[in-house]
Formats: structure tokens, C-alpha cells, sequence
């Protein structure tokens, strides 16, 4: 939600083109229906930007479109965060992206052996980090206390509220907005201020906004309902909250920088590698389980964990990009494991191998020789 292109334009980048593919809807037609609007949009765009690389990013189906339309069209593509699990449909188009990417820059060792079990060529796989790793371990704002009165209110202090961040699971919506419900409960009885951001745009989302309707959410006095937090001011609030709630990748990735306590609900982050920060809540089916989950996570500090990165990924990145041959052939190589040999015919072996035995009979010398079908005596 919100125009955050305007963060592309405060960075003084200039944008090409814009595209509106994001086809509303809170079902997984509107899903499929996005794709097929980028795929259509896309082509054209690329055909008058004739990039050398593609760099695609993450595992959402925008960025799917994307990797599609440009491996259709031969341009090269650098997959960012690949060979990382999860538990819902961003798993399979990951996976999906990995495929059709000629380059890849994964954040953990982990990712980095999944990709290589993945059958993906590992001289074309750089294990760099996070690249947001690099703005979070370098993220020092002693104005932070302004950026959290911004969005909290002017009586909130550090370590003493809450940021919610909860998206639909695409592969089981219901049960989702039932987890989501339980979760604004038991926020609700733990009295605590609370940054409640709107989920993402997968089916489900807007039934999710219905809920936090319902239940008054966006006028009661310990929330603040929000759809977008530019990422500066996020990573500020996430480093001086008392917890965070929900299952966003950002609570098992980005947040592990600062050991801010994370409670991470269901099993939308299922697989991802994670520090001691977080507290899994699985099976989030009760208001009471939640609550106890925060009465255990509120207000602690953990150390801060580098799993996804030393703050080093960008200009590892750079140097990786500076190094990939663009001459080189374009269509990209599987690294199988070794297969027996297939039985099938090769005209050019079958002519190499066949032979004929000559012999001369003539005169008081016998002489014999094997001679090719290309005629060459062997």
C-alpha cells in the first residue's frame, strides 16, 4: 500500500516507467489476474529499456512477472535472497525465480547449500548478506525519540510498545483471518501502545482490513493504524519497540539486527533461519496463548544476531555485478548429479565407432587394416 515510489525519487534515482499491475481483489484470481497484467505490460517496458541485467528481488508475485518476462526475452537476470524457506506460496515462487535467474545473491549459508542442492551453478552463486543488513547495523538516529512520538503518540516510551505487522497465508486465508482476529484480542487485553501495520496485498488482505474495523481498531486509543512507515523511520521503531507481533519475514530477518523480542505467529515464516530473539507461536488458536507469548516477550533484549548478514552485502554485490561476462553464453547450465548414460543414438558416434575390416589378398603379403566409416584407417 501507499506510493512508495516516492522513496525511489528522494534516493535521485530517475524512474523510467511506471506500471499499475496490482489488480484489488481479496481472493487468488486477483493474484493471478496481477501477473497476467505485468506480463502484459512488461514487454514493452523491457524492449525500450534493453537492460544487460535484471535485478529481481525477493519472492512475491510482482517479482515473479518480472523474472518471467525477462527470461522470455533473454536479458539476464540477478535474483536476490534466493534458496531461503518459508512456509506459504512465497516458497514456490522463490523457487520458481531461482529457476529462471542466471545469477544469485543469497544472504545465508544455508540458502547459499539449498541452492546449490537446487542443481544451480555454483560459480554464479554469491553468498553476500542482507543488503538491508547494511542499513540496519549502520542505522544511528539519535532523533529516534521523535520518530517514535510521530507514529505512537507524544507520552509513549522506548521499550514500552508494540508494532504489529500480520499478512494473509495465501494457501490457508481462513484460518489466517481467524489467527489475525485472536492476535488484535489479545493486543487489545494486553493494554500496551501498538503500531498496527496494514497487511500486504495478498487475497485475504482485505478481510484482514474488515476485521481491524470490527473491532474499532483505527480509533482506539492504544493503536495507530498505518499503511506505510518509510524504511528509515521502520527500522527505528522496530529497534526501540518492546516487541514485535506478527508474521512478517522482517520480525525473522531484519529484526534479529537490534534483539528486539519478536513473537512469530502460524506458519507463514516456517523454515526461515532465525535468532534467539524470536518465540514461535505455530499453532496461534487461542487469544491466551498469544497473550502468554507476549507476557514472556515484552520488554526483553537480546543480543543482536547477525545470521543475515555483516553489513558488507552492497558492495560485495557490486563487485559480483562488475564481474559477470556479458559475452558469455546467455543460456544457463544445471549442475545435475551424475546419471546413468542414456541408451539413445548419436549418428556422429554410431560413424565414429563403426568400422570396417579390410584385408588384401593378393600377392605373397597379407595385409590387413580396420578402416573407419569416415574413411580414416584406425
Amino acid at each position: 500500500f501507499s506510493n512508495t515510489y516516492r522513496m525511489i525519487e528522494q534516493d535521485d534515482f530517475d524512474i523510467h516507467t511506471r506500471l499499475h499491475t496490482i489488480v484489488r481483489g481479496e481472493d487468488e484470481a486477483a493474484m493471478v489476474e496481477s501477473v497476467g497484467l505485468a506480463l502484459v505490460k512488461l514487454p514493452d517496458v523491457l524492449n525500450r529499456l534493453k537492460p544487460d541485467i535484471m535485478i529481481v528481488h525477493g519472492d512475491r508475485f510482482d517479482a515473479l512477472a518480472l523474472a518471467t518476462s525477462a527470461a522470455l526475452m533473454n536479458i539476464r537476470i540477478l535474483h536476490i535472497e534466493g534458496g531461503e524457506v518459508s512456509g506459504t506460496i512465497d516458497d514456490s515462487i522463490r523457487h520458481a525465480i531461482t529457476k529462471l535467474a542466471h545469477y544469485h545473491v543469497c544472504c545465508t549459508r544455508s540458502a547459499e547449500q539449498h541452492l546449490i542442492a537446487m542443481c544451480e551453478d555454483h560459480d554464479r552463486i554469491l553468498l553476500a548478506g542482507c543488503p538491508s543488513y547494511d542499513k540496519l547495523l549502520s542505522a544511528k538516529n539519535k532523533d529516534y525519540m521523535s520518530i517514535i512520538r510521530m507514529w505512537l503518540g507524544e507520552d509513549v516510551k522506548t521499550r514500552d510498545y508494540i508494532v504489529a505487522l500480520q499478512h494473509p497465508v495465501t494457501t490457508d486465508i481462513k484460518h489466517s483471518i481467524k489467527m489475525f482476529e485472536l492476535t488484535l484480542d489479545a493486543l487489545i487485553s494486553f493494554n500496551k501502545r501498538t503500531l498496527v501495520l496494514f497487511p500486504n496485498v495478498d487475497a485475504g488482505d482485505k478481510e484482514m482490513v474488515r476485521v481491524m474495523r470490527k473491532k474499532g481498531i483505527e480509533h482506539h486509543p492504544n493503536f495507530r493504524a498505518v499503511k506505510h512507515v518509510p524504511f528509515d523511520q521502520f527500522i527505528q521503531l522496530v529497534a526501540h519497540a518492546g516487541c514485535m507481533i506478527g508474521n512478517s519475514s522482517c520480525g525473522v530477518r531484519e529484526v534479529g539486527a537490534f534483539g528486539t523480542p519478536v513473537i512469530n505467529l502460524g506458519t507463514r515464516q516456517t523454515g526461515r533461519e532465525t535468532g534467539e530473539n524470536v518465540l514461535h507461536v505455530r499453532d496461534a488458536d487461542t487469544q491466551d496463548k498469544i497473550l502468554h507469548a507476549l507476557q514472556l516477550q515484552f520488554g526483553k533484549q537480546y543480543p543482536c544476531s547477525k545470521i543475515y548478514g555483516d553489513g558488507n552485502a552492497v558492495p560485495r554485490i557490486l563487485k559480483f555485478l562488475k564481474s559477470i561476462d556479458l559475452k558469455e553464453p546467455l543460456q544457463k547450465k544445471f549442475c545435475f548429479p551424475p546419471v546413468k548414460d542414456n541408451i539413445s543414438q548419436d549418428i556422429d558416434h554410431i560413424l565414429e565407432t563403426q568400422s570396417a575390416l579390410a584385408v588384401d589378398l593378393g600377392g605373397t603379403n597379407l595385409r590387413v587394416a580396420i578402416v573407419s566409416m569416415k574413411v580414416n584407417i584406425l
